[in-house]
């Protein structure tokens, strides 16, 4: 039977946010921030208009590692890279593999990306008539709105006038995006997706809302139409690599996120042939970049 290692970490004096994806680099399969606080009594919550805190004189970071990875290695590695001297190993637990699916779909409880829409789960709808529920079942890695780049995404598609415009969601996962895309007007939306499990995840999320938007598989299928708006929530070296791919595809606007602020001049170049991008907003570190042809 496959175990799994959990090493919680306290970092005191640290903005845990300015290391978190960079952790991902490393043996590390996943990060989690969590607060010191008891759940009655803590601060942690998703509200639309404020950044989250995660200092590390208030949150543990955790961890989850490979068994065999060695756990003083790794806390090495850390220091050396974020040169970071003062890390106390908190907890180290082996746990045996078990459905990760259902233990992420019952923490999971929803939340609320702007005054007017919320992501819920199916078993958590908000009875609210001011709010509009985008309903997602979540599904391992395929996004649950709680992540800035999300937010970020949402916010652009609920300000900007996307009524009976075409739209291409590339890279859409849980298809967040491609169905409140949908549910703000767009007439023509497309999503596409090179996993598999990640397609029929978004699939079952358009049945929970009453729609239908069809996912291309871009393992089997190439895709040769424009669209009046290609927008990409991806992490920004992928985001490199697609430039001549993005620039068949789009009509008018292209949208892009997933970009940290060290990231932005890189992305910017790699695009600068055929496309000027502007940063649109950014939250927590991370940036939305708008081009218009």
């Amino acid at each position: 039977m496959k175990h799994w290692k959990n090493i919680t970490l306290a970092i005191p004096g640290c903005d845990l946010r300015n290391i978190v994806d960079d952790l991902l680099e490393l043996e590390i399969l996943s990060v989690t921030i969590k607060d010191f606080k008891d759940i009655k009594s803590s601060n942690w919550f998703h509200y639309h208009d404020l950044p989250l805190k995660f200092s590390g004189d208030t949150h543990s970071i955790s961890l989850l590692l490979d068994e065999n990875v060695d756990s003083n290695k790794i806390i090495k590695k850390i220091r050396d890279k974020f040169k970071l001297y003062e890390i106390r190993i908190l907890d180290e637990t082996i746990y045996q593999d078990q459905d990760w699916l259902l233990q992420s779909q019952s923490n999971f409880q929803g939340t609320q990306i702007s005054k007017t829409m919320a992501i819920s789960p199916p078993w958590n709808i908000i009875e609210d008539p001011t709010i509009k529920n985008v309903i997602i079942n979540p599904g391992a890695g395929f996004g649950t709105g709680t992540h800035p780049t999300t937010k970020l995404c949402i916010n652009w598609i609920e300000e900007n006038n996307i009524e009976n415009k075409s739209l291409i969601d590339y890279g859409s996962g849980s298809g967040i995006l491609s169905i409140v895309s949908l549910l703000n007007g767009a007439k023509d939306v497309v999503g596409a997706e090179i996993d598999q499990k990640a397609i029929a995840n978004a699939l079952h999320n358009c049945q929970l809302n009453g729609i239908y938007i069809p996912f291309i598989d871009l393992n089997k299928t190439s895709i040769k139409r424009k669209f009046d708006i290609l927008m990409a929530n991806i992490l920004s070296k992928t985001l490199i690599q697609l430039s001549n791919d993005f620039k068949v595809l789009t009509q008018k606007k292209l949208i892009l996120c997933g970009v940290l602020d060290r990231q932005v001049i890189d992305v910017v170049d790699a695009y600068s042939e055929w496309i000027v991008l502007e940063k649109w907003n950014s939250f927590e570190g991370w940036n939305l970049l708008e081009g218009t042809l």
